[in-house]
């Protein structure tokens, strides 16, 4: 449930991020040359040898208006408008587009709609020519406004270097391709099929459209909260994994305190066992199979009472008890199943380990020192349940080896696989 509470919050927040990205983290510059630290300028081809002549002027609306008289006699006649930053260059990589508002007119030969060509004119100090501006590499669009839905927005990828520039201004293989990092010069200009006469160039608003984030950075950084979230959750979820583990060896410490005891020997009764079983496979699952059953007899028991009294037998009973408890896993179970048998169920415990536990068990009671100086033995039958639906067969299937192991002169372990 937490992890589906924490992809579908990471949805809505990668959601959210993406279009805030996309529309709320947009930075404008607006191109005018009326804002600190812009400059405009007009520009035309007399400086190149023409004569054609530019002038500049304001409608009443605020727009540029760029007339621009054409005279014959020169190969490339032009006329541009130029907007420079006062100071330093242009990092144009910070932005993503360039969103014209304009319009162009005047007489073209081959008849169609006048076209604008847009320069975005960048520096480097090791470009070839002298430093003028006709050195800084021009990165070049052309199209016709006419017709278009304004504002007309040219993505700065779409900016190539112009082919006639690149033949003139031969660069290393490092230099080579467009460079927009230091951009000198921003340039409005009349297209490439004019005729003699008058055009007029009018820009309304010329914009700058970037993100403060880079769209490639913000998704990198989305990336990266997915896996430090994922991560998290992994962090998190080992320590609760963990922090169940540890509630569960304390349930197991609990169990037998909650279940009903043997007044006798302070173990389970039968009825305990079972309740401590049905608590046991609560909290843990499968996760407590395979499981082996023990079943004990104390050998000989009713002699015992006979030639030493009850009361003997049930020191003996009580230190049998005690006994097993004290040298098996907290995590197993130790239920007096009636008279003087005992039952003993070892979770995640195979019959092969179950069996050298008991043989080891049998070795300790040979050990213990026992009441009125008694030598007190066992019969040992052990079977193991793969599943809690073979948990009742188990039992069955140990004390009938408990008493197999009775029948073969007791004091030993039989397991019911053997």
């Amino acid at each position: 449930m937490v992890l589906r509470w924490l992809l579908a919050l990471l949805v809505v927040v990668t959601l959210l991020g993406l279009w805030a990205n996309e529309h709320g983290m947009t930075r404008r510059v607006v191109l005018d040359g009326r804002a600190p630290g812009q400059h405009l300028e007009v520009v035309d081809d007399s400086g190149s040898g023409g004569a054609s002549r530019a002038q500049l002027s304001e409608t009443a609306d605020g727009a540029r208006l760029l007339r621009c008289d054409i005279q014959p006699g020169f190969d490339w006649p032009f006329c541009e408008l130029q907007i420079s930053p006062t100071e330093g260059d242009l990092n144009l990589t910070r932005f993503s587009s360039l969103r014209l508002w304009v319009s162009v007119s005047g007489p073209q030969k081959d008849g169609g709609p006048a076209q604008l060509r847009v320069f975005l004119r960048s520096f480097h100090p090791d470009y070839p020519g002298t430093g003028s501006g006709q050195d800084l590499k021009p990165h070049e669009v052309i199209f016709a406004p006419a017709g278009l839905a304004m504002p007309v927005e040219l993505r700065l990828s779409q900016f190539m270097v112009s082919s006639w520039w690149a033949q003139t201004h031969p660069l290393p293989v490092h230099l080579m391709g467009p460079q927009l990092n230091r951009v000198r010069a921003i340039s409005f200009s009349t297209g490439g099929q004019v005729l003699p006469g008058e055009h007029v160039i009018r820009l309304e608003r010329a914009e700058l459209i970037g993100h403060w984030v880079a769209p490639e950075t913000f998704r990198l950084g989305l990336v990266g909260l997915w896996m430090f979230s994922l991560l998290g959750y992994l962090v998190w979820e080992s320590w609760l994994v963990r922090a169940r583990l540890r509630r569960s060896v304390k349930r197991s410490q609990v169990l037998e305190k909650l279940a009903l005891r043997d007044p006798l020997t302070q173990v389970a009764n039968r009825e305990g066992l079972n309740r401590a079983l049905e608590l046991l496979m609560r909290a843990q699952g499968e996760l407590i199979f395979p499981m082996s059953v023990v079943f004990v007899d104390a050998d000989h028991f009713k002699r015992i009472n006979d030639e030493h009294g009850h009361e003997v037998g049930d020191q003996v009973l009580t230190l049998l008890a005690q006994t097993l408890r004290a040298n098996l896993p907290r995590d197993d179970l130790v239920a007096r199943w009636g008279g003087e048998e005992f039952v003993l169920v070892m979770p995640q415990t195979p019959a092969g380990e179950a069996v050298a536990v008991a043989e080891r068990l049998r070795g300790v009671l040979a050990r213990t020192r026992w009441p009125a100086g008694l030598a007190v033995t066992a019969s040992w039958g052990v079977a193991e349940a793969c599943n809690e639906a073979g948990l009742e067969a188990a039992m069955r299937e140990a004390d009938q080896a408990m008493y197999r192991a009775k029948h073969a002169g007791r004091d030993r372990v039989i397991s019911a696989s053997a």
